[in-house]
């Protein structure tokens, strides 16, 4: 528990450095704790595997059966080489923190 509470103090703290409080810092808190949390364990996922080739079959799946994945073969989900991790990562912190700046009014 103390982990995730110095976590959270930490994270929180910079956002109110930065300006946020009130419902502003509740959303920016959720937003960014639920976003690093899933994009890390979904990274993680992908290391587990003992198949180095698991994310290509995966996505030679979604090409193969494309009737039933059109939106996710038509995006190129998993297709390394439209747009890499880090990038992916870091636009959805850019798209958390405009929105969570425009979220709420301070209090």
């Amino acid at each position: 528990m103390d982990t995730a509470l110095a976590r959270t103090e930490f994270l929180q703290s910079a956002l109110v450095r930065g300006g946020c409080c009130g419902l502003q810092l509740a959303v920016a808190t959720r937003m960014l704790a639920n976003h690093v949390i899933g994009a890390s364990l979904t990274e993680a996922t992908w290391h587990q595997t003992t198949d180095p080739d698991a994310r290509a079959v995966a996505r030679d799946y979604v090409a193969a059966s494309a009737n039933a994945y059109p939106t996710l073969n038509a995006s190129g989900h998993l297709d390394d080489t439209r747009w890499d991790d880090d990038l992916l990562f870091e636009e959805g912190l850019n798209g958390i923190l405009s929105t969570a700046a425009r979220t709420g009014t301070p209090e």
